[in-house]
C-alpha cells in the first residue's frame, strides 16, 4: 500500500520552515494512519533475549484495520537494524514494529549516555521526522519501545544477551516514544505554539 501524495511548494528548499512544517504534518499523518491502537503489553518473551505481545493488538497502517494474537518470542533482536552491542553505562531504544502481514521487525537509535539522548538519525538524517517516516514507510507501524540500559561493568548485545541479565535494565513502554516523532520547537527549544 501506498500512500497518497500532495504536491507542495515544489520550489521549498531542504531544511526550511516550511519544509519542516510539511514534513512534520507528514509524519503527524502517518502516525494517525498507522499505530497501534490497543496496548500489546509488550514483556520478555519466554526465549529471554527476545519481547513478546501479551495482549491481542489492533493496530492500523495506512489507515487499515489490523490486529495480532499474543504471540510469545514476536520481535528478535540482533538482527538487520538492531545489532548493535550497548556499551556499559549506555542507553539504547528499540522501535518494535509490526506490518500488515503481521510480521514483527525491530529497529535500534544512537545508544547515549541517558535514555533521553537515544537518537534515532542512524535511521535517517535527513530530517527531525525521517526517522520515523523511514521506520514505518507505508506498511509497519510502531507497537511498543523497548529501552535499554547497561550498568557500569555490563554491556548488551543484541539476541544474545537476556534482556533480564545481571547488569541490565529492560524497559518496555507500549505506544510510541515522543523522542522518534518530536514536536516542532522554535530556535529557544520551546513547543512552538506555547510561547515558542
Amino acid at each position: 500500500m501506498a500512500f497518497v501524495t500532495a504536491n507542495f511548494h515544489t520550489n521549498t528548499m531542504r531544511g526550511s520552515q516550511a519544509r519542516g512544517a510539511a514534513e512534520a504534518a507528514n509524519a503527524a499523518l502517518v502516525y494517525g494512519l498507522s499505530q497501534a491502537l490497543t496496548a500489546a503489553g509488550t514483556a520478555t518473551a519466554a526465549t529471554t533475549t527476545k519481547a513478546k505481545i501479551v495482549n491481542t493488538t489492533t493496530y492500523t497502517v495506512g489507515g487499515a484495520f489490523f490486529s495480532k494474537g499474543a504471540t510469545d518470542n514476536f520481535w528478535t533482536l540482533g538482527g538487520t537494524g538492531s545489532a548493535t552491542v550497548v556499551a556499559a553505562s549506555a542507553f539504547q531504544k528499540y522501535l518494535l514494529l509490526i506490518d500488515t502481514s503481521g510480521a514483527a521487525s525491530v529497529l535500534e537509535g544512537t545508544q547515549a549516555a541517558t535514555a533521553a539522548g537515544v537518537t534515532w538519525a542512524n535511521i535517517s538524517a535527513l530530517s527531525a521526522y525521517a526517522p520515523f517516516l523511514t521506520a514505518v514507510g507505508s506498511t509497519k507501524c510502531v507497537v511498543a519501545v523497548l529501552t535499554i540500559a547497561t550498568d557500569s561493568s555490563h554491556t548488551f548485545t543484541p539476541g544474545t544477551t537476556a534482556l533480564s541479565a545481571a547488569g541490565i535494565t529492560a524497559t518496555f513502554a507500549d505506544g510510541i516514544d515522543q523522542s522518534i516523532l518530536p514536536l516542532v520547537g522554535s530556535e529557544n527549544a520551546l513547543v512552538v505554539g506555547n510561547g515558542g
